[in-house]
């Protein structure tokens, strides 16, 4: 008999991704997603616990669907960090740790796939799980390990699901795309080539990479970048400004490899997005120590700061370190790092006001407008619903807050 299943996912790409496989394959089977609690005759949750705040809202969603006493599957991180107070919620829920999710299918006693799933015009693959790190304040070591990357084969299979379902924008994430394929003989540079092969017209977005693992295989990652379907967004994490604060965090990079990363990149790769990640409040950072951050972002000018304020997770190294930062002086910090990148945000996209540019129609976020990237993935909103899946030349009108407005000048193809 049908049925329906309610799917949540919550935190990183990743989840995302293996939440959106798991929902493909359960429709694929003849069954359908259930908008609301309501409606659902089961329950799959796709949780994170990156943070503690994250982990305690997440146990809040568990008991909350728990409660229904329908079946319940609980996915991602949290069945590995903390299975025990998720049993003390939902004493009769399946726990399906990273990279389980398709097991979640014959636990709700799923038979075959007997159609193609539904549509959507971005699509996640995940590429790898796990990472090969040593940041001592990651809890996701715990709940994925080490790298454990796809095969290629799979991945195209996948891909192709995704195309033919309508995906025009691939998003390939991991911990570390960077390292992908150390662990069986391949490399991010072939799976792009590989990935890009496939017929249809669509366009891939490379994933975050730590600093550490490109400085280690740099060539490969800039061909990965080189392929004409791959858009020139870079994802690289910082982390801090201060080499004493990354030395203590276990990044395996320094401020001044990071920055010239980033130079090498936008040299080889003109007007590239780049995006970049800061924890405030990490033990030991200090006034000084955060003036490096900031300064650093001043210099790189990204046009994404991805800003967290540091949570210690038991069973991390940095969860027993010593010079803890009162919380209210690591919001302080958030905030300044925000109000900075936003600055820094709208003088980018000021210098773009007045050109022309080619983008591809990816979304339709809000009703009556279309949401475009531009093949060095900028975002470019217009003020009419185009046809998704084809490319537009336009010219740059203006800007928000988080993107640039356009207007077309010509049809899609």
């Amino acid at each position: 008999m049908p049925m329906k299943v309610l799917v949540e996912a919550y935190g990183c790409t990743m989840n995302r991704g293996e939440a959106e496989e798991f929902a493909d394959a359960f429709q694929a089977r003849g069954h359908a997603l259930a908008a609301a609690a309501a409606g659902a005759e089961a329950f799959a949750i796709f949780t994170c616990g990156v943070i503690d705040t994250t982990e305690r809202r997440m146990l809040r969603r568990i008991s909350e669907l728990a409660a229904a006493g329908k079946p319940l599957l609980v996915c991602g991180c949290l069945p590995n960090i903390s299975p025990k107070k998720i049993q003390k919620i939902a004493p009769h829920a399946i726990l399906l740790g990273p990279g389980r999710h398709m097991e979640g299918l014959a636990a709700l006693g799923c038979g075959k796939s007997t159609s193609p799933g539904h549509l959507r015009t971005v699509g996640i693959l995940p590429i790898a799980s796990g990472c090969t790190g040593s940041c001592a304040y990651c809890i996701t070591m715990k709940a994925r390990g080490r790298l454990a990357s796809r095969e290629p084969e799979a991945l195209r299979a996948r891909l192709r699901e995704l195309v033919d379902k309508g995906a025009v924008e691939i998003q390939l994430c991991a911990q570390d795309t960077a390292v992908y394929g150390r662990d069986i003989g391949s490399d991010l540079a072939g799976l792009v080539k590989e990935l890009s092969s496939t017929q249809g017209d669509f366009m891939i977005r490379i994933g975050m990479m730590n600093p550490a693992s490109v400085l280690r295989a740099k060539e490969g990652v800039m061909d990965a970048f080189s392929n004409p379907k791959a858009f020139k967004f870079l994802h690289l994490p910082v982390q801090s400004g201060s080499d004493r604060i990354l030395e203590s965090m276990g990044r395996g990079h320094t401020v001044a490899e990071f920055e010239e990363l980033v130079s090498e990149f936008r040299s080889q790769f003109p007007c590239m997005a780049v995006s970049t990640d800061i924890i405030t409040g990490f033990p030991g950072e200090t006034d000084s120590d955060f003036a490096m951050s900031r300064e650093m972002i001043e210099r790189i000018r990204p046009d994404i700061v991805n800003i967290t304020r540091f949570s210690s997770r038991p069973g991390t190294a940095a969860h027993v370190m010593k010079g803890k930062v009162p919380s209210r002086i690591s919001k302080d910090r958030s905030r300044i790092l925000t109000e900075l990148r936003f600055r820094l945000t709208a003088e980018n996209y000021s210098v773009l006001e007045g050109r022309t540019a080619r983008a591809l129609a990816t979304e339709r976020r809000v009703p009556g407008t279309t949401f475009l990237r531009t093949p060095e993935y900028k975002p470019v909103v217009v003020d009419s619903e185009l046809a998704l899946g084809k490319w537009y030349d336009l010219r740059i009108a203006g800007k928000e807050k988080t993107h640039l407005c356009g207007k077309i000048l010509k049809n899609g193809n």
